[in-house]
């Protein structure tokens, strides 16, 4: 390829992953902003896909920006800074409360991503760091993800994964993932010990009324987060993510009435 050919396909490229941070997530609609061929559009969504700059919802065929960019940036999540300032102050209750790490996560197609962390003030911890990246079938947050979505959406999520063992205690077989999950649902909050990290525990709860599943999660070593110290502190957890719906409830209806 031409110098001058790389340097419109990579003008090409910008100006995609600028109309996708607008807001646009279809091939269609990317084709009519940019004035490209569907064609082009697609092939250039593949290549930043596999740089890891994009990256395609199995359920919604949509494309988002991908992990390297939430890497690269420097508030990860930028499409979700209201629901991070909504979380932060229930995150540092439950900081305090617990002196464990907590954490906010997401689900990005087949991952889930840590949007924020408070890490626990204790010398030995259990962090992930913001920006993190995990498969969604593991640990209690990844979990709480899924059970969020309808089950015809897990059912396609499932088609387009392999439930590989990351931990010692990862759930590998799909039938015992899909039980887990309903048992999830019922019981409003999911359990992980050892699922990703040798010696980790972990409690999640779902955060309701946001544009997509939302796991907040308090993290410990097993040694000393014990199954009791869960149960201890998930009647908290609960409050604090009935608090972050809503804040975050309320700070949209000030933001429609201000458009008005």
């Amino acid at each position: 390829m031409s110098a001058q050919k790389i340097v419109n396909s990579v003008a090409k490229s910008t100006d995609i992953l600028k109309s996708m941070y607008s807001g646009l997530e279809r091939v269609s609609d990317l084709s009519d902003k940019l004035h490209l061929s569907k064609s082009t559009i697609h092939r250039l969504l593949k290549t930043l896909e596999a740089s890891e700059l994009v990256t395609q919802d199995p359920i919604t065929r949509r494309y988002h920006l991908g992990p390297l960019i939430l890497k690269l940036a420097s508030k990860p999540f930028i499409a979700h800074q209201n629901l991070i300032i909504c979380s932060f102050e229930e995150m540092k209750y439950l900081s305090d409360l617990s002196r464990e790490t907590v954490v906010l996560h997401v689900r990005i197609g087949l991952e889930r991503i840590c949007l924020e962390e408070l890490q626990s003030p204790e010398n030995i911890k259990y962090t992930s760091g913001k920006g993190f990246i995990a498969p969604i079938y593991t640990g209690s947050a990844g979990k709480v993800l899924l059970s969020g979505l309808e089950d015809n959406e897990i059912q396609i999520l499932l088609q387009n994964i392999r439930l590989i063992p990351i931990g010692p205690n990862t759930i590998t077989d799909k039938k015992i993932l899909l039980k887990e999950l309903e048992k999830i649902r019922k019981q409003g909050y999911a359990l992980s010990f050892g699922e990703r990290v040798p010696g980790s525990a972990s409690i999640s709860v779902p955060v309701k009324s946001y544009i997509c599943p939302v796991a907040l999660s308090v993290l410990g070593p097993d040694s000393r987060f014990s199954l009791d110290k869960m149960m201890n502190v998930l009647k908290e957890m609960k409050r604090c993510a009935s608090r972050i719906s809503k804040k975050f409830i309320e700070a949209n209806q000030k933001g429609k009435s201000s458009e008005r």
